[in-house]
């Protein structure tokens, strides 16, 4: 039962991202460095807070927790956020 309601949970929170989430999970990954410079960047800035991919992956508490222990989820993260950046630029 708890399986299934961890599920439904995940599931919500992919396609909803509440924004009290977003805030706790951003504020629990500025502490690494690696993260708050990202952050820091006016340009990743906008995304980590605007962009529907880069929100709905960092509303999900399980990315949080991969993004903290695992530097191949970290790479994959920066690739994302590299992506999304190079798009938005392309279409102004």
């Amino acid at each position: 039962m708890e399986f299934i309601i961890e599920l439904v949970s995940e599931i919500f929170a992919y396609f909803f991202t509440p924004k009290r989430r977003l805030e706790k999970n951003v504020g629990i990954l500025k502490n690494d460095p690696w993260f708050a410079e990202l952050e820091d960047d006016f340009r990743y800035n906008h995304l980590i807070w605007n962009n529907r991919k880069v929100t709905r992956y960092l509303g999900l508490n399980s990315n949080v927790d991969k993004l903290l222990k695992n530097n191949d989820e970290k790479a994959k993260f920066k690739k994302l956020l590299t992506y999304e950046h190079v798009k938005f630029i392309t279409l102004s």
